[in-house]
Formats: structure tokens, sequence, C-alpha cells
């Protein structure tokens, strides 16, 4: 049993004799899925990034270290010379690149993004199951709940991430 919305005898009263154009509640959960999935995209390309970082300049160090050493075993000090450089410069470089230190944060940030989608998905599909009329107050009343619940979440998600997307900031001051 689903506990309706506060305030739905004036929410009934308000939307009642909705306009025929009116922004419709479909088209608002539709833009707040969207915007999950934009910003858990975000977040997977800079998780991407980030571990491509990682392994490129840790992957040429290593392969620096390993061919310096293997080219000093035989009388190649040229070879040698370069690969240590190599490894010396991708040490220098990985090790003045500031790595972000949010991976864990990002990762849940991920996770709760996806797990607030299907969430928000889930729980419309019910109220379009329950309220099958587009027009119901009900539906509407239902609509707006979800709404407050998902920008709710999005800021806390936004607190523990601590730089959401600038698509994300404009719409969570919506």
């Amino acid at each position: 049993m689903t506990i309706p919305p506060p305030g739905l005898e004036e929410l009934e009263e308000r939307y009642a004799n909705r306009p025929e154009n009116a922004f419709a509640p479909e088209q608002a959960i539709d833009e707040q899925i969207a915007g999950l999935e934009a910003w858990a995209k975000s977040n997977l390309s800079r998780e991407a990034r980030e571990v491509t970082r990682f392994w490129l300049f840790r992957g040429a160090a290593f392969l620096g270290a390993v061919g310096a050493a293997l080219a000093a075993v035989e009388p190649m000090p040229r070879v040698t010379i370069a690969a240590g450089g190599l490894a010396a410069l991708a040490i220098a470089v990985d090790a003045a690149w500031p790595s972000t230190a949010d991976r864990n944060a990002r990762r849940r940030a991920i996770h709760d993004l996806r797990e607030l989608q299907h969430t928000l998905k889930l729980k419309w599909d019910k109220v379009r199951l329950a309220y099958p009329d587009p027009n119901t107050p009900k539906r509407i009343a239902h609509a707006l709940a979800l709404l407050d619940a998902t920008q709710a979440k999005r800021e806390e998600i936004s607190r523990y991430l601590g730089d959401a997307t600038p698509g994300v900031q404009e719409s969570l001051k919506r």
C-alpha cells in the first residue's frame, strides 16, 4: 500500500483542469532520468581517463625500467640511457600530474546514480499503472513527490562527490 504524497487535495484542485499543452509529468521524469544518465556517463568517462592515465605512465615507467635493466646486461649503453630516461620521465610526469583522490567516491556515485535511475523508473512505472490517465491529479502529485526525492538524492550525491558536472548543478537549481 502506498501513502499518498502530502497536500494531495491541494494538488488535485490546482491540477484538475490543466491546459492541454502543459508540461507533462512524463517529460519531467524522462528529463530527470536522462540527466542522471548524463551524469553517470561523465563520471564513467572521467574514471576511464584516470585508469588510462595510470596505466599509460606506470606502464611506460615499468617498460623503461625493464628495458634499461636488460640493455645494461648487454653492452648497449645508449639503449640503457634511453630506456632509463623513459622510465624517469614517465615517473616524473605521473608524480607531477595530480591524481584525483575521489576514485571511490566516483565509483559510489556511478552506482548510486544508476540505482536512482532504476528506482525512479520503477516507481514511475508503478504510478503510470495505478493512474493511466496522464491528467490525473494524483499522478501529477506522485510525479512531484518523485522529483523531490530525486533532487534530494542528487544533492546527496553531489555533496560526497564534491564536483558535480555543470549540467547537473543547473538542474539541481530548478
